[in-house]
């Protein structure tokens, strides 16, 4: 068996690939995203802010905590 890496760039071979699954042919399989593309997204997600105190982060942390114990 050999496993290849295809990018597809036009429904019409997406249909045919699916074709070829279908009559047993090929299997496909989605591959995960490396986490280095997984990251480029979480850290877009991100606010852009200057500067982050440590107070800032305990005050979460805090809250979190508090939180938690309420539920």
């Amino acid at each position: 068996m050999e496993v290849l890496t295809i990018e597809v760039n036009d429904p019409k071979a997406k249909r045919l690939l699916d074709d070829l699954a279908d009559l047993g042919l090929i299997s496909i399989k989605v591959a995960k995203p490396a986490w280095n593309e997984r990251w480029d997204v979480f850290s877009k997600a991100l606010p852009d802010v200057e500067e982050i105190l440590e107070q800032d982060i305990f005050d979460e942390i805090a809250i979190v905590r508090s939180k938690r114990h309420i539920l």
